[in-house]
């Protein structure tokens, strides 16, 4: 861009730059300007194309007025290559010509004004010179707020992301803290079984404490999950495994759980092995959270349906439960991070809303996707899981 020119009409005359190629375009435009009351301008002159350019680019001037013909060029294509070089100072074409697509196209080309010079007088000539440059200089004003704006919006934009970072940083801490009392107390707990304590209120405490601190040790688990996964830590480490011995880990971790709730838990799983490569503790920590929120999102005497279906190069499991179910707002939120859905079981039940997006970020680093699908409160949900598979020989 070229230098910009603060304007004070106020502190003296205004400087204007005419190029043209006719001598006696000079004279006539030098005659307007000096009848116009107090003498506020003072102009020069250029018959040159390129000198005219470098003046319009360079801002030597408040205000320029070229001539449509100025040798063998043309103030258009002088405006459009000003243009693309970025100017300082409003333009205003000057032509003989009375044809409106002269006008269109000077304006398209960059032009402030147009102005005929038959009937071109010194009231015309000021106004169109002073309209133009209050014009530009509300437009540099605009500009400079913009540029103002777009900066504020960058430092705020860094301060999102430092607090962003700043965020993982306090998950992954909070984790690792509140991981650290959980140990002492479960060996606690263990030497409180091994006492054989036969007092019913003792053992009635104890177990209320481990499924407590087994609830939180979960919570905790997610926290450091959540961090891994946002800050780029977590690392699979892919084996050959089969499909079914994912579901019977799974199932036997959640076991106790759906026996508590009062589930019935039915299994279609096919007989034929069917082999795929990936991380067994984290394949099974997909099945066990979406076996668990089954779990606490259907009511006693309930079912939870387990199906396993091969396809070529793929396998689908799906986990299809007779609970609750999902609304149609919540289901495109379901596996954000942190999301908590309200639902008619006790919100106690529900957690720090991490498992479900855990689900979907350890499926999808499997080269998988996840899907949830439910026709409304009342109607149970159903959970599709696809993942490749490997081939057998």
């Amino acid at each position: 861009m070229g230098t910009e020119r603060k304007l004070d009409l106020s502190s003296g005359p205004i400087r204007v730059l005419l190029i043209d190629d006719d001598e006696d375009d000079r004279f006539l435009t030098e005659e307007r300007l000096g009848d116009v009351p107090g003498r506020p301008y003072a102009l020069d002159w250029t018959p040159h194309y390129a000198e005219g350019l470098e003046a319009i680019c360079t801002g030597t001037h408040d205000a320029y007025l070229l001539d449509f013909r100025l040798g063998a060029r043309t103030g258009i294509e002088l405006l459009r290559e000003s243009r693309a070089r970025g100017r300082a100072a409003p333009v205003i074409l000057l032509t003989g010509q009375a044809h409106s697509q002269t006008d269109f196209e000077a304006l398209d080309a960059g032009a402030d004004d147009y102005l005929e010079k038959a009937g071109l007088t010194s009231a015309l000539l000021d106004r169109a010179i002073r309209y133009a440059l209050v014009q530009s200089r509300a437009a540099a004003e605009l500009e400079r707020k913009v540029r103002e704006r777009t900066d504020e919006l960058a430092r705020v934009n860094e301060a999102l992301r430092e607090a962003d970072r700043r965020k993982d940083e306090f998950l992954a801490l909070l984790a690792h803290e509140l991981r650290n009392p959980l140990t002492p107390i479960l060996n606690a707990l263990e030497i409180l079984r091994l006492a054989n304590d036969s007092g019913d209120t003792v053992r009635r405490q104890r177990e209320r404490m481990e499924r407590q601190v087994a609830q939180l040790k979960r919570l905790v688990e997610d926290l450091l999950d959540v961090s891994r996964i946002t800050t780029g830590k977590l690392r699979l480490a892919p084996e050959r495994l089969t499909i079914q011995e994912l579901i019977e880990s799974a199932v036997d971790m959640s076991r106790s759980q759906l026996e508590a709730a009062n589930l019935e838990l039915v299994l279609s799983v096919p007989a034929e092995p069917v082999v795929l490569t990936g991380d067994r503790v984290r394949l099974t920590q997909v099945l066990c959270n979406v076996l668990n929120n089954a779990t606490k999102f259907t009511e006693p005497g309930g079912r939870v349906y387990v199906s396993v279906a091969p396809h070529p190069g793929r396998v689908t499991i799906t986990i299809r439960d007779t609970g609750v179910g999902i609304a149609a707002s919540v289901l495109p939120q379901l596996f954000g991070l942190f999301t908590q859905v309200d639902r008619t079981l006790s919100r106690s039940q529900s957690g720090l809303g991490i498992g479900l997006a855990l689900v979907r970020r350890l499926v999808e680093m499997h080269g998988g996707t996840v899907t949830a699908q439910s026709d409304g409160p009342g109607t149970g949900a159903t959970f599709t899981i696809h993942l490749p598979v490997t081939r057998t020989a």
